[in-house]
């Protein structure tokens, strides 16, 4: 059973038109919307929880059609990108917060389970959120969504703003306890490396339209245009006459062209970066260690895209 299905949904922001998008979950499916900032993922993601208002379209959750409901009556965990933590109430009270105004009796155990399964998250239940670190402030909004009963999560780009760590460590926490949740997701992101890490299907977004959609690891092998093989590839694209490649889709080859390496910088402990020329053109290739005194080798392109 799918727990959210969108049809043909249009909403506007100011002179910005989304839509019309056709959007599904499956039961227990984690989903991204991913695309560059403007793009419109979080007015999709705000349209769906009746945040916003649509201008056509219907939103059905649970076989439910929803579109004209109030968004507390949509049974959504609904996590913002600024966390909307109460400032004068500490970690417990701010996770304790919707269990108390359905005066559940069981309030204080299921807060601590919930920061239980949030590693670290229990040390810090008597402190304020200006005294909590990004990390924390992320998983403490994320428990308060989920202590309650939901139908789906919805996250707004919980992975932005953090240095790599703790975007790292965040990552793999939230992956582990949405999939010991069990429940539908529907998640903001910006980084392909996000996508990889936590969705298992992904909505490629550019200018309030779908244009790609699939698992992240399908779109990254197969994209459909330009556009989403250089928004999947963090270290940009090439481009060579009428095609394009990414810097990871080279590989040695004793039979390919020359390929003259004039600026290398290392990448991780067994490839490097390297800038140069192929075919006349000014490149950036990924290239084994062992490459990185030579003045040329020899190259073949493993996947590139025609412009």
């Amino acid at each position: 059973m799918k727990t959210l299905v969108v049809k043909d949904l249009t909403s506007r922001i100011g002179k910005f038109d989304l839509g019309p998008v056709d959007l599904s979950i499956e039961k227990g499916e984690i989903v991204g919307l991913i695309g560059p900032s403007g793009c419109g993922k979080t007015l999709l993601l705000r349209s769906i929880a009746g945040l916003h208002e649509t201008l056509s379209g219907t939103v059905e959750i649970n076989g439910q059609d929803v579109t004209f409901l109030e968004p507390h009556l949509r049974g959504l965990a609904f996590v913002f990108q600024d966390n909307a933590l109460f400032p004068h109430m500490d970690t417990h009270d701010n996770i304790a917060f919707p269990l108390t105004v359905m005066k559940d009796k069981e309030a204080n155990e299921k807060v601590s389970r919930r920061a239980d399964e949030l590693d670290g998250l229990s040390d810090y239940l008597d402190r304020w959120p200006k005294e909590l670190p990004a990390g924390m402030k992320k998983l403490t909004a994320f428990a308060r969504e989920t202590v309650k009963k939901f139908n789906i999560i919805m996250l707004d780009e919980p992975f932005e703003r953090l240095d790599k760590k703790i975007r790292t460590e965040l990552r793999l926490m939230i992956k582990r306890l949405l999939i010991a949740l069990g429940e539908s997701v529907l998640i903001v992101l910006n980084d392909p490396e996000d996508a990889m890490a936590v969705a298992d299907r992904v909505y490629v977004m550019y200018d309030g339209a779908i244009v790609q959609h699939g698992p992240p690891t399908e779109i990254y092998e197969d994209p459909a245009s330009h556009f989403v093989m250089e928004l999947f590839s963090s270290m940009g694209v090439n481009r060579v006459g009428d095609a394009s490649f990414r810097p990871q889709d080279v590989q040695l080859d004793e039979e390919g062209e020359e390929f003259s390496p004039e600026h290398c910088g290392p990448f991780d402990s067994r490839r490097i970066l390297c800038s140069g020329k192929l075919r006349g053109e000014n490149v950036t290739v990924l290239l084994p260690l062992e490459c990185k005194d030579l003045d040329s080798v020899f190259i073949s392109i493993t996947r590139s895209f025609s412009l």
